[in-house]
């Protein structure tokens, strides 16, 4: 099997392909864990650029910590290859949910519509517009958050106006008229799209979908759709998301506000006969890919679906592949330790670093700031190349618990440090990190939340915790580092 990332992933096997890239799914041999693996391919006379806005993008996008965006682990380039490491969700999409089971009651509708839309404000606040909120870019499941992919990865590949060739990337049934329109990106663009694929949701057809592009372009400029299934407040949440006006569109306080009405106003999952979707258009179109076997199993993948103007494919309504396959679970491996490891140390009110946001990935890289005692939590400005003079390098950023809105017991404190220190062990002492003698040479740091930072608290009208684990690693002797230590 092939293997990247200094052979810390196997790729097992190929979940889907887009027009600017392949999606594996693959074991990180190290935590001994599924993961899904991004592999971009671009033209060659345009992959620096595409690679490196890629890399840029990729990076902010792994700083959101929120439970309903999928992760980025790594960022790995190799013999020229890009290749991004995330978080694998097993789950239908919402395309493929809908489809399978008809339009959603509306008290479920509802809490996808805070999940999606507490996502894009973690995205918005760190100046991130998705781009591409759909349907088909939306994992279910069956239980926990619903998951919005692409984060990062579609806005690289993204131009908002139509390129030189006549082409548009995208899916037009789910961009906002003052994209098409060719304007400047704005956080409504995804907050139209959340209308847009709100609708599906409840409605279970697409709102602006027509028999080809054009006649698609046409009725997001001009119609206003009509819900049936949707009622009260899930109604007005959605037209007031889908107004034209991007002045008059519905904002996110707003939009909380009716969310919270939808879920009050409907009982929780109420016994429903199944709908089938309400006036969908027919399907009279070529699959781009063959059904295949019943158990669905999706990636959470980042390919930007390329449309022709003319083209008279419609992407969000054809099958999607489908894929079976179960990921053996690692045996209990062996207790390791290592002299490198410095004190346990905790974060949150009253602990050893009273804050750490979460603002980091693996392979980050930070400079004028180390792990410490009363240490302030990083921030942007101390985010720099690993390949200038830094600090400390991330070498896992993982959760302990992912019900981050719930509250939930904290668990036994020598379990959660063991589990940790298991964790960062392991990536220390393995080929992720290829340092010669690095048992005398580095050192590394493991942080745990204390039982502060792990509580659910209220702060503006949201519910949130921070029970994010760390593990940094830097230079023995407290000097600087000058390139990465983890193998890309």
């Amino acid at each position: 099997m092939r293997q990247i990332g200094n052979q810390r992933y196997t790729l097992v096997r190929e979940l889907g392909r887009g027009g600017m890239g392949v999606v594996w799914l693959a074991e990180d041999t190290v935590l001994g864990r599924p993961v899904a693996v991004k592999e971009l391919i671009v033209p060659e006379s345009e992959r620096g650029p595409y690679q490196e806005r890629v890399l840029r993008e990729a990076r902010i996008a792994g700083r959101l910590a929120n439970p309903a965006i999928v992760r980025v682990y790594d960022l790995i380039r190799e013999n020229d290859d890009t290749f991004i490491v995330m978080e694998y969700v097993q789950a239908p999409t919402l395309t493929e949910l809908v489809e399978a089971e008809g339009p959603m009651p509306v008290a479920k509708a509802a809490r996808l519509a805070a999940q999606l839309l507490s996502a894009l404000e973690a995205a918005h606040d760190a100046g991130i517009v998705h781009r591409d909120v759909k349907p088909g870019n939306v994992m279910v499941p069956a239980k926990d958050s619903a998951k919005l992919t692409d984060f990062g990865i579609a806005q690289s590949f993204e131009d908002p106006r139509l390129t030189t060739t006549g082409m548009l990337i995208g899916s037009p049934a789910y961009m906002s008229p003052e994209r098409l329109e060719g304007g400047q990106v704005t956080a409504g663009w995804d907050l139209w799209a959340l209308g847009a694929t709100l609708f599906f949701a409840v409605e279970g057809y697409s709102a602006y979908q027509r028999a080809n592009t054009s006649a698609t372009m046409l009725a997001v400029m001009t119609e206003y759709p009509q819900p049936r299934l949707a009622h009260g407040p899930m109604a007005q949440l959605i037209m007031g998301l889908l107004e034209r006006d991007p002045e008059r569109r519905l904002g996110t306080h707003r939009a909380h506000s009716l969310i919270e009405e939808a879920l009050s106003a409907e009982p929780v999952d109420p016994p429903t006969n199944r709908l089938a979707p309400v006036g969908k258009p027919k399907k009279n179109r070529k699959p781009l890919y063959a059904a295949s076997i019943s158990v669905v199993l999706v990636a959470a993948f980042a390919a930007a679906v390329v449309m022709s103007l003319n083209s008279k494919a419609d992407p969000e309504s054809l099958p999607r592949p489908t894929f079976s396959f179960t990921m053996p679970t690692p045996t209990t491996a062996a207790k390791v330790t290592s002299k490198a490891m410095m004190p346990v140390m905790t974060h949150g009110p009253g602990g050893d670093i009273p804050d750490l946001s979460g603002a980091m990935i693996s392979g980050e890289c930070h400079n004028d700031w180390v792990p410490k005692k009363g240490a302030k939590d990083p921030d942007f400005d101390t985010d720099v190349g690993c390949y200038g003079p830094h600090d400390v390098e991330v070498l896992e950023q993982d959760w302990a618990n992912r019900d981050l809105e719930k509250e939930v017991p904290y668990p036994p404190f020598e379990q959660l440090v063991e589990e940790t220190t298991q964790l960062c062990t392991r990536i220390f002492l393995s080929e992720a990190v290829p340092v010669p003698n690095k048992e005398e040479t580095l050192k590394f740091w493991v942080i745990v939340p204390n039982t502060e930072a792990w509580k659910v608290k209220t702060s503006d009208g949201y519910r949130m915790s921070n029970r994010l684990t760390y593990c940094f690693v830097g230079k023995a002797d407290g000097s600087k580092l000058t390139e990465p230590i983890m193998a890309r």
